[in-house]
């Protein structure tokens, strides 16, 4: 925490001050499962790096000042995306110090200087596969809803968890490689950035998803029924969802077993990109 780029930023909040904006972030939205983190949401749609992360597979993110979700409960703030939007709307109301305002500013400009200036990527490989994990229990609850059709259908999660454990030794190898790493090697440390910065590619899926080939990310995909919201295996959650509405079960529950494949497929084709390069 002490290392976390947040850290360096003083919280814009009045009656916090002496607070870091990790910490405030940390006290406002922490994870209910992991409660020594603030809380970082899976990206859904209707911005900008929609193409770059979800078609490309570009690694992306965003950083804003939002709610605190634990008081307030609305979704958004009124004027969302309308006109009345303005300058003015800020200055009056929401930010009249500006104060978080720069504080975005400041987390947006660091992060980039941090990316730009680290001689490796401040990447890590290992909390993309604590998130696998998460992702891929998830799912699977999904499909345990229905568990005589699932043995019916002989249809198994099982390859999609054997991939996710090979992605977790891979990424735990390969961070433990970079402890011996020669850092005054220039061909070592492009071959391991490289390594990081195109890990993400390694789950995009060329055909796309099923009626949707815009979006390629095999992991991280809009939910279809919720455009701004994120999904995680968005092949397998599509196919599962109204499943028990079908009228024809038995193809339903074979595209489930097939988008299963996918996913595994794919999550241990990324697992094999972060082994030695030959």
């Amino acid at each position: 925490k002490r290392n976390h780029q947040l850290s360096y930023v003083s919280s814009p909040e009045e009656g916090e001050e002496g607070l870091s904006l990790y910490e405030s972030w940390h006290k406002r939205d922490n994870w209910t499962d992991d409660r020594d983190a603030p809380r970082i949401s899976k990206l859904g749609s209707g911005s900008d790096f929609e193409a770059y992360f979800i078609r490309l597979g570009i690694a992306a993110g965003r950083a804003r000042y939002t709610k605190n979700r634990k008081t307030e409960r609305y979704s958004s703030y009124p004027v969302y995306h309308s006109v009345y939007e303005t300058f003015e709307l800020v200055e009056r109301f929401y930010d009249p110090s500006f104060r978080k305002l720069r504080a975005v500013a400041q987390v947006r400009g660091g992060l980039i200087f941090l990316l730009a200036d680290s001689q490796l990527l401040p990447l890590d490989a290992s909390q993309y596969a604590g998130s696998l994990t998460k992702y891929a229990h998830t799912i699977a609850q999904l499909g345990q809803k229905h568990p005589d059709a699932l043995v019916k259908y002989g249809v198994s999660f099982d390859s999609l968890f054997s991939a996710v454990e090979n992605f977790t030794v891979a990424a735990r190898d390969f961070h433990e490689r970079l402890t011996t790493l020669d850092r005054t090697d220039p061909i070592q440390i492009r071959m391991v950035n490289d390594q990081l910065m195109y890990l993400e590619r390694a789950f995009v899926d060329p055909l796309g998803l099923p009626g949707r080939p815009f979006y390629r990310h095999v992991i991280f995909a809009p939910s279809s029924h919720n455009k701004y919201a994120g999904e995680s295996f968005p092949g397998i959650y599509d196919a599962l969802f109204d499943i028990e509405r079908t009228a024809n079960p038995k193809q339903a529950w074979d595209e489930v077993r097939r988008q299963i494949s996918i996913a595994a497929f794919t999550v241990q084709a990324a697992a094999m990109t972060l082994t030695p390069p030959a």
